[in-house]
């Protein structure tokens, strides 16, 4: 398990997708920066959407919007999942077609922005955040600064 750094100063959102067998998703997005300092994260429950490549695409899109609310505009985007990084890439549309535009739309408003597919060796950390989302609940969480502070996010699946 090694956490791969962006390059040339970016900072890097890992993203990843769970589904429970109760028919909830969730997903999870973690940022750090090019020394592996945590930066923030996010989380969203939601009901009955389990289609892993459609929360994937979701937990893209949610990265775009942590990186907002951190003031981000240098971002690369890792995700688990080499299909929606390939839809994203090469602007295919799928059953998610309408997230796959908002994204690439999205990606147009920061100085750069890249999508990129990572092993989920690399991606860990998102998935532990993602699989303990769904025992959050449903809605959405974020947090700023260090995860010391987090109250419903063990330290351990944010920090290195």
């Amino acid at each position: 398990k090694r956490w791969i750094p962006p390059t040339g100063g970016n900072a890097k959102m890992n993203v990843d997708a769970a589904v429970s067998r109760q028919g909830y998703g969730s997903i999870g997005v973690i940022c750090r920066d090019q020394t592996g300092m945590f930066i923030g994260a996010s989380t969203f429950g939601f009901r009955h959407i389990i289609d892993p490549p459609t929360l994937e695409a979701l937990a893209i899109r949610e990265a775009l919007a942590l990186a907002d609310d951190l003031y981000l505009r240098r971002i690369e985007v890792a995700s688990d999942c080499k299909v929606v990084v390939e839809d994203l890439q090469k602007d295919n549309s799928a059953s998610y077609g309408a997230i796959v535009h908002e994204i690439i739309a999205h990606s147009s408003s920061f100085d750069f922005c890249s999508f990129r597919h990572d092993f989920r060796s690399s991606n860990y950390e998102a998935h532990n955040l993602a699989r303990h989302a769904l025992s959050l609940g449903g809605g959405h969480r974020v947090w700023l600064g260090h995860p010391g502070n987090l109250p419903s996010v063990p330290v351990n699946i944010v920090t290195n």
